[in-house]
């Protein structure tokens, strides 16, 4: 969730620095929080991608949804076999 906040936090500020206007900080808000919910919606956070890591190294086994386009027809979420 601070990977969130910090990805956030940028854009407001990268959009409050380039826009003039008084109303700019409330649009960098939406700006951003749309930005977020989109790459959520798609992406593991780097602190998920560790998590994964380290279970896999610790010998547990791992079993990760995700989607291939090229061989997954209508189901958007499929698992695979273990790690």
């Amino acid at each position: 969730m601070d990977e969130y906040k910090a990805v956030r936090d940028a854009i407001v500020a990268a959009v409050v620095e380039n826009l003039p206007g008084p109303e700019i900080e409330k649009a960098a808000a939406q700006i951003a929080d749309t930005v977020m919910e989109t790459i959520t919606e798609n992406y593991r956070s780097l602190t998920q991608v560790q998590s994964i890591v380290d279970a896999v190294r610790a010998g547990h086994r791992v079993q990760i949804a995700y989607y291939n386009p090229d061989e997954d027809e209508l189901d958007g979420m499929v698992v695979r076999a273990c790690w």
